[in-house]
């Protein structure tokens, strides 16, 4: 039984072709439900800034989904970059038949370019925030609010870099922060969430 003012945090199974996905499942009622979009061939959904994410999420009231790519973690399959984006949209497709409503996506390093293709694959989402891009891909523009969030040390991007990809997008350096977050954490995810609540 969850309590008034507890979290619930649940595993999720996440069917993607022949394959499950692993995932953990936020419960909230406010709009936009978050898809998180984990590093492709690091620490994958159990990266602490990806977990940081999830619990802003949970504390702003929004949903979340966290996963794990094939071939990671508890995920069927052998590890394959190349599906990051399948892996994605099945998560993606799994959390519009949890939490019905307005969807945005958040990224982590490598999970960024995941997220930002979703973005482009689906232009009803309401947004997207980005957490230390290690890269953004060039390609068709978004219309969708767009945050990338750089920390002070040891960026792989600079605010040029990522105008020249996202013309329209929000970049903004966190101070104290760096590239790993183990400084500058929780800063981080409650100033993705709260934009992200901003646009739903």
């Amino acid at each position: 039984m969850v309590l008034a003012g507890q979290f619930l945090e649940r595993p999720a199974l996440i069917p993607c072709g022949e394959l499950t996905l692993e995932g953990l499942y936020h419960r909230g009622r406010r709009a936009p439900a978050l898809l998180l979009c984990p590093p492709v061939d690091e620490s994958g959904m159990d990266a602490p800034p990806l977990a940081e994410l999830a619990w802003a999420s949970a504390r702003a009231g929004h949903a979340s989904l966290r996963f794990q790519h094939r071939g990671r973690g508890a995920s069927g399959g052998e590890p394959d970059p190349a599906q990051a984006l399948a892996d994605a949209e099945a998560a993606l497709e799994h959390l519009a038949g949890t939490a019905p409503g307005p969807l945005a996506v958040c990224g982590l390093w490598s999970g960024c370019e995941t997220a930002l293709a979703l973005l482009r694959g689906h232009p009803e989402l309401r947004g997207a925030a980005l957490l230390a891009p290690s890269a953004l891909p060039a390609g068709e523009p978004v219309a969708a609010r767009v945050l990338a969030l750089l920390p002070e040390a040891g960026a792989a991007l600079d605010e040029a870099a990522v105008l020249a990809t996202l013309p329209g997008a929000e970049v903004e350096r966190l101070a104290g922060a760096d590239a790993r977050f183990q400084a500058g954490l929780s800063q981080a995810a409650r100033r993705a969430v709260a934009f992200l609540a901003a646009g739903g």
